[in-house]
């Protein structure tokens, strides 16, 4: 009988074989597939759980859930947006296609407004989804909403250590696009990048990284890199998801602090897998400890309803 550890590498060795097509960028399967590994080392016993996904992007994750899982219904904005880092509906359905999976059901929507019955969720996964959606409370409320009493919650979101490792991502990609239009301007044929092109009609032109300058751009649905550093403390990410005592946290750690992660993920992103392949089991047992945990670039929350089971009906 395969473990859930053999299950989740069988869906990314697939996927590097067949499904080339649909990765984000370099690395992307190997990189979300040990982050995946690393939640589920965490989470409860889902062998018997209906799981519900926010912001599933390609499928990608809501595959592996289905693999460790009695069935996954995976949502996300249905059209493609560079603005709200959505790929569209049409990627995961694809992804899923070519791994025959016949346990995710997907449905495009919002996660403000989820079209699902009350109490009819067993757990609601969202992996660095949070940050990015407007009214957060609203989001909240819902995933309060689906969830059957004793129902978990496992939020994954970045924190103010990302923000600090932005600022290196940042100036590296300036130094780096400084250094190409010098570049071409003694070319004699000069080539246009593919971010310099005209933007098609079609397509949704995503905002200016110098919006901010000098700081970096905010990640998430914040205006500003300073609001985001504000909003990104694990302590008012863990209030805001026991919202008033509507949940209890019943875990909370990192599993990524590598500092190598974030500083060499953007200029060499199949190094930094590698990297986090080496380190990822310590870090994982590291970022459980109360004094080391908010050190990391990402907290992870495990919390369960207090609703009883009278409001439920």
């Amino acid at each position: 009988m395969q473990s859930k550890k053999d299950k989740i590498e069988s869906i990314y060795r697939f996927c590097k074989a067949n499904c080339s097509e649909l990765e984000r960028w370099p690395s992307y399967f190997h990189r979300r597939a040990l982050e995946m590994q690393s939640y589920v080392d965490l989470m409860p016993e889902t062998k018997d759980l209906r799981i519900l996904e926010l912001g599933c992007g390609i499928g990608y994750q809501s595959a592996m859930l289905a693999k460790i899982s009695k069935s996954v219904v995976a949502t996300d904005l249905p059209n493609e947006s560079v603005v709200d880092h959505a790929p569209g509906m049409a990627a995961a359905a694809e992804l899923h296609k070519h791994l025959e999976i016949d346990n995710v059901k997907l449905v495009p929507c919002s996660a403000e407004e989820l079209p699902f019955e009350d109490s009819s969720m067993d757990m609601v996964f969202s992996s660095h989804v949070l940050e990015h959606i407007p009214n957060q409370q609203k989001a909240l409320n819902e995933i309060y909403r689906v969830l059957k009493p004793g129902g978990y919650h496992v939020c994954i979101v970045p924190v103010r250590f990302e923000k600090l490792y932005a600022f290196i991502s940042f100036y590296s990609y300036l130094l780096k696009a400084s250094l190409n239009r010098v570049a071409k301007l003694f070319a004699k044929n000069p080539v246009v990048l593919n971010n310099e092109a005209t933007t098609s009609n079609n397509k949704e032109s995503g905002p200016s990284i110098l919006r901010s300058f000098p700081f970096p751009p905010p990640h998430g649905y914040s205006n500003h890199f300073l609001n985001e550093w504000k909003e990104w403390g694990c302590t008012r990410w863990r209030n805001k998801v026991l919202m008033g005592g509507k949940f209890n946290v019943i875990h909370q750690s990192t599993t990524q602090l590598n500092p190598l992660l974030p500083l060499v993920g953007p200029v060499f992103p199949i190094l930094s897998a590698k990297i986090h392949q080496g380190s990822r089991k310590l870090e994982l047992q590291m970022g459980k400890l109360p004094i080391i945990r908010t050190l990391g670039i990402n907290t992870v929350i495990i919390a369960t309803s207090n609703k009883s089971t009278t409001n439920a009906k």
